[in-house]
């Protein structure tokens, strides 16, 4: 395939709607990749919608650790962007190889998350919306990336669901249970809810609901009584306010789940000083059963989870 001002190298990735390749940019002469969308989805207004959309989302937010986009085009029928190379690998990659992720490393992509996400939210009210260990990528310098934006919502405020379509659009595994329900508008909390969700795959190297077919998995996410076990239990070398975190992001209730970025980041950080937190305030039940004494912990006075709004 030859493609205008750039010399395909190699496939780097292949989904389901598109391909990308790792790419030398004539014009720019720097190494990029390009998203190829595939020929059947870009006969389809919808699809084509979303292809476009995710090259402008990527183009507009400007922060270093969401993938940088730098130009949509099409030729001869194909459409493509062009975006930041990441030399690196994404968490399933490594998931693949390694039974789970290091705390440090988790909360450092936990980090990395808020901070970009917060930023995104902030300044153009975007809702990642498909955050998986797939769409997190770490690069050669030990900075986490955010690729994939082709899900990605901008909040309105209308209250309307993001869409009529008769399918759920997401990762069943990551899924919030307000996304799955697809009734209301989504919110930066269903972003928490999903990368807590990738947070309990990459500690424990199992993911939510892990036991079921993708329709129960979907169905396990909304349920009011079906929970996950505690990540201890295939790594008990994590902390005890590690799993309270997650605990705490997984709440099914949207109104009662951790509210903000700024919580996450302030909750990551009392972690690594080695904190755990007093025991959550609301009753409604989250995503992750924990064992023992876990979510009651040594308090601290100045933070606690506390998921109400204030």
């Amino acid at each position: 395939m030859d493609l205008p001002d750039l010399e395909l190298i190699r496939v780097c990735g292949q989904g389901g709607m598109a391909t990308v390749w790792k790419a030398r940019d004539l014009t720019l002469d720097k190494i990029v990749a390009v998203k190829i969308l595939n020929k059947e989805f870009a006969s389809s207004p919808a699809d084509l919608k979303r292809f476009q959309a995710e090259e402008r989302a990527l183009e507009m937010i400007r922060h270093p650790n969401i993938v940088e986009g730098y130009r949509l085009c099409c030729h001869e029928g194909v459409w493509y962007y062009v975006m930041e190379f990441v030399d690196g690998y994404n968490y399933g990659q490594y998931l693949s190889r390694h039974a789970h992720v290091r705390e440090e490393d988790c909360l450092l992509i936990c980090e990395s998350v808020a901070y970009a996400l917060d930023y995104a939210w902030n300044n153009y009210g975007l809702v990642h919306c498909d955050m998986k260990p797939e769409n997190l990528m770490i690069n050669r310098n030990g900075e986490i990336k955010i690729t994939d934006l082709g899900l990605c919502h901008i909040y309105v405020g209308d209250g309307k669901p993001i869409s009529d379509m008769d399918h759920i659009l997401g990762t069943p595994a990551y899924i919030s249970p307000e996304q799955a329900y697809n009734d209301v508008e989504l919110d930066l909390r269903s972003d928490i809810y999903s990368l807590a969700a990738s947070l309990y795959h990459l500690s424990s190297g199992e993911a939510l609901y892990s036991r079921y077919d993708i329709v129960d998995t979907i169905k396990a996410q909304c349920s009011d009584t079906l929970q996950s076990n505690d990540p201890r239990l295939n790594n008990p070398n994590l902390s005890e306010g590690f799993v309270q975190l997650l605990e705490a992001m997984l709440v099914k209730n949207r109104d009662e789940r951790v509210q903000n970025w700024t919580d996450v980041l302030e909750m990551c950080r009392y972690i690594e000083r080695g904190g755990a937190f007093k025991k959550r305030e609301s009753a409604a039940i989250s995503a992750l059963k924990l064992v023992g004494l876990a979510g009651v912990g040594p308090a601290t006075p100045t933070l606690k989870v506390s998921c109400s709004t204030n």
